[in-house]
């Protein structure tokens, strides 16, 4: 697996033209910047707040070094009923997130999604199956494109199986 990236804004690699390079750059100092707002304003509003025309939700998974849970907003991709599909793009960065190396870890997680809390087991797809399942995702979201080109890796598609629904109060 690729090195952990330390810095948000490290330069986007320059086979990008220079109007990519700079809306990779402002995409990734955004996402920085509302990572924890996104979480919090997801939970206020039982995930009403969301992005226009994007499924979204929450990811929390158990860090694979501190043991914490450590929870992240991600766009999902409809997989079937009960299954979704998360991209590891990193905001197009050489490295895959932290999230995905836990989930490597510990594949096991809990998803919020609106008013549902679900436990779900992570697995990559298959490389045939990801290579059909990207057209989907690029049609939904067409900046992935530019996240693929910046990355220089190979961006995982996971597949978030759906185990059950978690009762109770939301974390």
């Amino acid at each position: 697996m690729a090195r952990h990236q330390t810095s948000d804004t490290k330069a986007p690699s320059t086979n990008l033209s220079r109007k990519d390079r700079a809306l990779l750059l402002l995409e990734r100092e955004g996402n920085r910047r509302l990572r924890s707002l996104g979480t919090v304003l997801y939970r206020l509003t039982g995930g009403r707040f969301t992005p226009r025309d994007r499924d979204v939700l929450l990811l929390t998974t158990r860090g694979r070094k501190s043991g914490r849970e450590h929870t992240v907003l991600l766009q999902s991709f409809p997989d079937g009923e009960n299954n979704m599909v998360v991209v590891a793009t990193n905001s197009g960065r050489s490295s895959h997130p932290d999230w995905y190396h836990n989930l490597k870890a510990d594949p096991t997680a809990r998803v919020e999604i609106m008013d549902r809390t679900l436990r779900v087991r992570a697995e990559d797809l298959p490389d045939e199956e990801a290579a059909a399942f990207w057209p989907r995702i690029l049609r939904r979201a067409p900046s992935y494109t530019r996240y693929r080109e910046a990355a220089r890796r190979d961006i995982p598609l996971v597949r978030l199986v759906t185990l059950g629904r978690i009762e109770g109060t939301r974390p």
